[in-house]
């Protein structure tokens, strides 16, 4: 039975690729409008659970890292249909290897460093396949965003999404009685920081005096929807975080000058920022009166990093193996690295009992996962791809300060610094929605980053 499964995957997999992906190229051909709406679903599905859009192959199912198997995305077939039209249409702003995709690419080498040495081989490789892939969202993004009619209906899609998950997530707190909702994502901190990293470029273009009154109330109501979606998470970071990028984009608009819409667009938002904490601040205190004692010797987080600690300070170049940390950190392969959290657990007055100790949490922190994994090497590829994201976004955002893309690129590129800093405690970048997102900015910043160079190489071939 078992292999029959695996041929119908195999079989849809390659119907989705094969077949729906050039027939969207073919289709979106030539066509503005049907780009557009293409590219705009391709925000919106994102908000449906990873099963709608996702099939794993070879997958365990009990495991936790970045990924359980081979994973197949379909937004990836999406994508590649609209780098086909790209290439069908003979576009001279087409390109294999657009801004920043080379650094992005350097990860995932470097990633597979660690492979030869890890304790599955197997296992290191599924991350490489499932980030490799994502330069399928980098550039068929990149190739659809010909100009800011094409961010527009993008983010159209994203607003959409917001929407839409707030209704879940009511349905989920009000109706079925739920304290901390997740919506259609595994759990409510992806949800939570994926939900600001869609909110904040929504409101700058919200904030933007280019943008029409109708795109002004949806992306209102989408900014919003996020807000009270990081409320109902009850996550204190989230939150924090996204009121810290709210503050940093309204300054930004306001920066660009003051107008009565911005006025009035920061006074509803203060209000109902107040109204939503008022209504929350019970299930806030209830979550404070649960949250346990952050202290090193009451804090699993602390006793988790301490094991990636040790994984780097044993293997400090490559890492103890891409994907292997469920595996290095737990009996029977990883008993040395176990002994840090049972001794832990130890300390705390708990009975130890090895076989407990079979399949222990993954590290919540990206970085120190990072680390860990694929050692300084790792490290250090995904520090320079973060920073190539943030220097294209803030030279988009000095570059289009005076047009409509300027404040949405500020945005994004507040969002990605943000989600980068929060990173430090959530490890959500491994994860499929928070992964393709992340891409679908980066790519972007990218077209920005290359917008600003046609610019000024027009500039100067017209001296």
């Amino acid at each position: 039975m078992e292999v029959v499964v695996t041929l119908i995957k195999v079989l849809i997999i390659a119907l989705v690729y094969l077949v729906m992906g050039p027939g969207i190229g073919f289709f979106v051909n030539g066509r503005e409008t049907a780009r557009r709406i293409v590219l705009g679903f391709l925000a919106w599905w994102l908000v449906r659970p990873p099963s709608d859009f996702t099939l794993m192959l070879y997958s365990i199912e009990k495991y936790r890292g970045h990924t359980k198997g081979f994973e197949f995305n379909f937004l990836e077939a999406i994508a590649m249909g609209l780098a086909l039209a790209a290439l069908l249409e003979k576009r001279k702003d087409f390109k294999f290897l657009p801004p920043g995709l080379w650094s992005w690419l350097l990860v995932v080498l470097v990633g597979l460093l660690s492979v030869p040495g890890a304790i599955n081989p197997l296992y290191g490789l599924m991350p490489a396949f499932k980030f490799v892939k994502m330069a399928f969202i980098y550039v068929g993004v990149f190739a659809a965003l010909h100009d800011d009619r094409d961010v527009l209906a993008m983010m159209r899609g994203f607003a959409v999404a917001l929407i839409v998950q707030l209704i879940v997530c009511l349905w989920s707190r009000y109706v079925m009685g739920g304290f901390r909702v997740i919506g259609w994502f595994e759990h409510q901190n992806p949800m939570a920081m994926w939900s600001y990293m869609v909110g904040l470029p929504i409101l700058a273009l919200a904030m933007s005096k280019q943008t029409s009154g109708r795109d002004v109330l949806l992306f209102f109501a989408a900014f919003a929807s996020a807000g009270l979606v990081v409320v109902l998470t009850v996550s204190r970071a989230a939150l924090a975080a996204f009121a810290l990028g709210t503050m940093m984009v309204m300054a930004a608009a306001y920066l660009q000058g003051l107008s009565s819409r911005k006025i009035a667009v920061g006074v509803v938002m203060a209000i109902g920022g107040a109204l939503a904490m008022a209504m929350a601040a019970d299930t806030f205190m209830e979550r404070m009166e649960t949250a346990g004692d952050d202290k090193p010797e009451n804090d699993l987080r602390w006793a988790l990093n301490r094991q990636s600690g040790a994984m780097y300070q044993d293997h400090p170049l490559v890492g103890i193996g891409w994907n292997n940390f469920g595996l290095a950190n737990s009996r029977p392969n990883g008993t040395k690295y176990s002994h840090i959290l049972e001794k832990w657990e130890e300390h705390r007055g708990h009975k130890i009992y090895p076989e407990m100790f079979r399949a222990n949490p993954l590290t919540e922190s990206f970085f120190w996962l990072i680390l860990a994994e694929n050692g300084s090497l790792g490290f250090i590829s995904i520090l320079l791809f973060m920073v190539i994201t943030l220097w294209y976004g803030l030279r988009s955002t000095i570059g289009f300060w005076k047009t409509p893309l300027g404040l949405f690129f500020f945005g994004v590129t507040v969002a990605l610094l943000i989600t980068y800093v929060h990173c430090q405690v959530e490890r959500v970048l491994t994860q499929t929605k928070n992964l393709t997102t992340w891409m679908i900015f980066c790519a972007t910043l990218s077209r920005g980053i290359w917008w600003r160079r046609q610019a000024k190489k027009i500039a100067k071939a017209a001296r």
